[in-house]
């Protein structure tokens, strides 16, 4: 991506607002967070719902017909388009068989009301459908067309001339009835807590089912409405790059935000702010949401055919090109998570520039108010018509809010009950950390995350002790280690980490291992 680089390695810890902080936060703003949720049911959302395939495309249509059933999507919501079988067209190949026949059948099925201005201009004035959903065989990406009537380019922006898209972005803005092709489209919903429903009638919330091969799809269909059924449980990891420069830390920032953001909400995380990706043979156990940028393809521990997310995880890697192709499982970032498990993501399919990527921090903080994915991913979005390609079943909820009597006694669920209860009492979420720890280690190694953020590093350490002892996989074991060299190595305690490796060495005997943990005696 235009502009970024790698920054200095540094560890695990990350400095900024600390857990009193977060436990101290303002009742309304606590209400927004676990109160601000869409107002969607699930019948109203499958109204609101179109499902876009590609007639022409080998099993395009059965997946519809899937993913129609599994949503309960009336069957007269289901659109076939004769579009070309390649992910990316021209621009008057999108404009013949996509946008003008999708026009014709939101006017023939009465699923929206036009009116025509003084102007000539058409203006939606009332949308029941408010999402769209392309499935596998739809392209992908619209090319650059030089000239097209009605289009003004601004040769003096740097974004201007650029005409080149992703179809789900374009299509967001087809209410618009824009003949502008060219630079981006300010997103009237950016950075929004309302419901789909609440926001401009015009803008859709276009999202697609796409991967490398139907079983793909069907998988991510599958775990989306299973996680919404049984909870998504589990760790966030977050791939940080250490970047000091002003001009191009910005993502950087949005990770940092996403870890705060993640411990205030007891869904802890795990972040690695070295200048290389999650090293092969890294631990990442229980993985539910995944945050990461710069490499222009999959490096480090996602090499390895066996690393896989927890059903309904989400997965987003930022690189310029994370999204140019979906049909490659070992291309670009969006195939390759999809294959690890991932059952969403978002990509790039064209150069989008940093500061018009997806906003991961608002991206992150929009799930777990329990918004669906679409409406996350496009709140995300400071424009559309442009590159972003929003990649899972729009209407998933991954953090759905539930009545109390409705929540599980799964230990992650307990675990993030405590940071509710104890919001205002650092002593009490200590406690009762420690109490769960008892039989739920995760819960010690959390602890010692924790008081590492509170520069407690001496107790910390002894916790996670505690931790690796109490743990019964060897991965969570190693994990705990890790944890303990990254502060280690933050204090410039050398002779202590060299302690800590060699032991460490003597017991974790994996090739990846070794390398790993001889890495922090160079």
């Amino acid at each position: 991506m235009r502009n970024w680089f790698r920054g200095p390695s540094f560890g695990f810890r990350v400095s900024g607002p600390d857990l009193r902080l977060f436990m101290g936060l303002p009742r309304l703003a606590l209400a927004l967070f676990l109160g601000c949720l869409t107002s969607y049911g699930d019948e109203a959302l499958s109204k609101a719902t179109i499902i876009v395939y590609n007639s022409s495309f080998p099993g395009s249509r059965s997946l519809a017909e899937y993913y129609a059933s599994k949503r309960a999507i009336p069957k007269d919501q289901v659109v076939g388009l004769d579009c070309p079988n390649i992910e990316d067209i021209e621009r008057d190949d999108y404009d013949r068989t996509i946008v003008e026949p999708l026009r014709k059948t939101f006017s023939k099925n009465q699923w929206w009301t036009l009116s025509t201005g003084g102007d000539g201009q058409q203006n939606v004035d009332f949308n029941r459908i408010r999402f769209v959903a392309l499935i596998r065989g739809v392209p992908l990406k619209i090319r650059f067309k030089a000239v097209y009537e009605g289009n003004r380019p601004d040769p003096t922006s740097r974004v201007g001339l650029s005409n080149e898209k992703a179809v789900d972005s374009e299509l967001a803005t087809f209410g618009f009835f824009r003949r502008q092709i060219s630079g981006p489209f300010n997103n009237p919903y950016y950075r929004s807590f309302k419901s789909a429903s609440e926001t401009d009638p015009r803008l859709m919330f276009v999202a697609r089912l796409d991967g490398p091969d139907v079983a793909d799809v069907r998988q991510m269909i599958d775990d989306s409405i299973t996680a919404e059924r049984t909870g998504l449980w589990g760790w966030t990891y977050v791939d940080a790059r250490g970047v000091r420069d002003q001009a191009h830390k910005l993502a950087d920032d949005w990770l940092f935000h996403i870890v705060d953001k993640s411990f205030q909400a007891g869904r802890p995380a795990i972040l690695d702010r070295h200048d290389a990706l999650f090293p092969a043979g890294y631990p990442m156990t229980d993985a539910i949401l995944y945050f990461g940028w710069y490499s222009d393809k999959p490096a480090g521990m996602f090499l390895d055919k066996n690393v896989r997310f927890r059903p309904g995880a989400i997965a987003v890697h930022i690189h310029s090109l994370s999204g140019a192709t979906l049909r490659k499982p070992e291309s670009n970032w969006v195939g390759p998570l999809i294959r690890h498990g991932a059952a969403a993501t978002l990509g790039n399919v064209y150069e989008p520039f940093l500061e018009l990527t997806p906003a991961l921090d608002v991206f992150h903080d929009r799930l777990l108010t329990g918004m669906t994915f679409a409406e996350s991913a496009y709140a995300s979005l400071p424009c559309v018509s442009w590159m972003t390609t929003i990649v899972g079943d729009p209407l998933y909820r991954p953090f759905p809010s539930r009545a109390e009597s409705e929540q599980s006694a799964n230990p992650w669920e307990t675990l993030r009950a405590l940071f509710r209860k104890d919001r205002h009492d650092q002593a009490a979420l200590v406690r009762d950390l420690t109490e769960l720890g008892s039989h739920f280690p995760t819960a010690l190694e959390v602890l010692g995350l924790v008081q590492a953020r509170e520069h407690d590093e001496t107790t910390a350490l002894t916790t996670l002790e505690t931790a690796k002892k109490a743990y019964g996989r060897e991965p969570d074991k190693f994990r705990c280690v890790l944890d303990q060299a990254e502060i280690l190595q933050s204090l410039g305690r050398t002779d202590r980490l060299a302690e800590l490796i060699h032991k460490a060495l003597d017991t974790f005997k994996a090739t990846e291992q070794q390398e790993i943990l001889k890495s922090y005696l160079q």
